[in-house]
């Protein structure tokens, strides 16, 4: 047993001598690959830092920079490459110090001078990101990026005009730089060239037709100038180009349903007005003309003419029964506009009196304001009489005739009343009764004494029909007179 025993344990003694053999080994080996790794070359540890960041893995890139720039504050490449990560990450502060360090290692360095003027320019400080900008420039002449960057920086600061100049060079320097048409037309819009802004656009859809921002800024250029065919066209290829862009497994099927959804919205505006077409008369010509219009809910086409403002509604309203309204220029009355968040209305007034009102979204109600102010179709003239008015010195014959015959006849039947009754007092004066008798009535109208009274009567009532008659006819005479 004892004999086992001291064998057993002879046996467990060489194994753990084993063990600690290969540990001390494997330690061994450890440590070696870290000496290896602080002696490692630094132009490999900046080859992975390049690498790292063209791959997208900035996270990566930026840890192989510092360990870098920790060992070697000298390279110059590492901390320009460290500035353009922190610029990209919008953490400007530590890309402005980056850059600094890159410029006063290298001070002919132009891309570290852009990425200085850049930071500085996001944190508004365009004072100082100026000067950089156009250093960078200077070092590097053939360069469309740096002076569109400039151009950038120039019109943040409101200097349209000098922006505009850059771009112009910064698109001669590369014809296919799309940047610096879309540069172009913003610059053109703020300084009032609406026509040069959209041509702009159109020369970067010309130049790169696989822009689809460039689709994109001209379709929202057409929109605005009332052409939503074209906005629709520039709309549709933008968002083909995006699904090219971003296409993905997952990403694609998301965006085609999007873009579905899209198209079908397109179709339907683009039959619904398609339908509200206008043909102007024999001599009229069109001003301009707005879709997006209701009139009484019902959805169609304001057109504005040099004779006439006529709403044409679309397709499935006018086979509905909605007809066009069509107000003469010279009916108008006045003109009232009403903006709300959701949109407008416009309420014309025609000197029938009859009121005719307008909804549209605020994308059309400014323009279409803005031209009635300047067709001068505001309010009317207050000396011109309104629609169906008669003149002051003008007097209605037939009114007038009507009613002095009326007044005749009443003058002739007066006279004959009195002829009458004058023939009736003759007869009672044969009668041999006093007709200044004065005979009090009685109850009971039986006697003769009534007989007398009615003469009496009659006579009166002569007399005053005749005062009457004199009365009318004079009167009569001082109308005809007048």
């Amino acid at each position: 047993m004892l004999t086992l025993s001291k064998l057993f344990m002879t046996a467990l003694l060489s194994i753990s001598l084993c063990c600690l053999v290969s540990l001390n080994g494997a330690y061994a080996q450890a440590g070696n690959k870290v000496a290896s790794t602080d002696t490692s070359d630094l132009a490999t540890q900046l080859k992975a830092a390049k690498a790292a960041y063209e791959q997208g893995e900035s996270n990566l890139a930026r840890k192989h920079l510092l360990v870098l720039v920790e060992k070697s504050p000298d390279i110059y490449e590492a901390h320009y490459l460290l500035s353009l990560i922190y610029g990209q990450e919008s953490n400007f502060s530590l890309s402005i110090v980056h850059a600094r360090k890159c410029i006063n290692l290298k001070g002919d360095f132009a891309p570290a001078y852009a990425v200085l003027g850049r930071s500085l320019a996001s944190m508004n400080k365009f004072d100082e990101a100026i000067p950089a900008l156009e250093k960078s420039c200077r070092l590097d002449s053939r360069s469309a990026s740096n002076l569109s960057n400039l151009a950038v920086v120039l019109a943040k600061s409101g200097n349209y005009k000098k922006a505009l100049e850059c771009f112009k060079l910064a698109s001669e320097l590369d014809p296919h730089y799309v940047n610096a048409y879309l540069g172009m037309s913003s610059c053109l819009g703020k300084l009032g060239d609406l026509d040069g802004q959209v041509a702009a656009c159109r020369k970067a859809c010309e130049m790169v037709p696989e822009s689809a921002l460039g689709h994109a800024r001209l379709g929202i250029l057409l929109s605005e100038k009332g052409d939503f065919v074209g906005s629709l066209s520039e709309g549709f290829k933008a968002n083909v180009l995006r699904l090219k862009e971003s296409w993905s497994e997952f990403l694609g099927t998301f965006l085609t349903a999007w873009a579905s959804v899209f198209l079908a919205f397109a179709a339907i505006f683009a039959v619904v007005f398609a339908g509200s077409r206008f043909k102007p008369q024999e001599g009229e010509t069109v001003v301009r003309s707005f879709f997006l219009t209701f009139y009484k809910d019902k959805p169609g086409r304001f057109v504005v003419t040099s004779d006439r403002l006529v709403f044409v509604p679309e397709a499935f309203s006018a086979w509905f029964g909605s007809t066009n309204v069509s107000i003469q220029r010279g009916q108008i009355e006045s003109i009232n506009y009403l903006s709300t968040v959701g949109g407008g209305t416009v309420s014309i007034l025609t000197r029938d009196g009859s009121v005719h009102q307008f909804r549209m979204p605020l994308l059309v109600l400014d323009p279409l304001r803005s031209l009635l102010v300047s067709q001068g179709l505001v309010s009317r003239d207050p000396e011109a009489p309104p629609s169906g008015a008669v003149s002051p010195d003008v007097q209605v014959q037939p009114a007038e005739s009507s009613a002095a015959k009326s007044e005749s006849e009443a003058v002739i039947d007066a006279v004959n009343e009195s002829q009458s009754a004058a023939k009736d007092e003759a007869k009672v004066s044969e009668s041999g009764i006093d007709a200044e008798s004065d005979v009090e009535p009685i109850a009971e109208p039986s006697s003769g004494n009534d007989e007398a009274k009615e003469p009496e009567s009659a006579a009166e009532s002569t007399q005053e029909s005749s005062e009457e008659n004199s009365g009318s006819e004079a009167s009569v005479t001082e109308e005809k007179k007048e």
